[in-house]
């Protein structure tokens, strides 16, 4: 089911800009190219962008989940992957030093 956005002709609400922004998002286009679909200037989208990051809402802290591992070899390469493509590569990690990190990973935020 496709999105209803808002005429580009009228002014636009924070939830408006909101709504068309994340449409753009999930079309995988280009701002320019879905501007030019949708009849709306690219350049309304880029100041629509800009503006609403400087208000964005805080995102909820990332939720850790772990997963059974268990390390076979002294000599392997610990990875521990984050939210957010980051990953965490270690070349013989004791298995004390990684359930620490992991245990460090797992602590919440101050």
């Amino acid at each position: 089911m496709r999105t209803r956005l808002p005429d580009p002709a009228d002014a636009w609400t924070d939830g408006d800009a909101r709504l068309v922004l994340d449409e753009c998002r999930r079309s995988g286009e280009t701002i320019a190219g879905f501007a030019r679909r949708h009849g709306v200037t690219a350049s309304r989208l880029y100041f629509w962008k800009k503006r609403l990051q400087g208000n964005a809402r805080p995102a909820a802290p990332p939720t850790l989940s772990l997963v059974p591992a268990s390390i076979i070899s002294a000599e392997a390469t610990l990875t521990i992957r984050l939210p957010g493509e980051v990953a965490i590569e270690v070349a013989n990690a004791s298995p004390s030093w990684a359930a620490a990190l992991v245990a460090e990973l797992a602590r919440p935020l101050p």
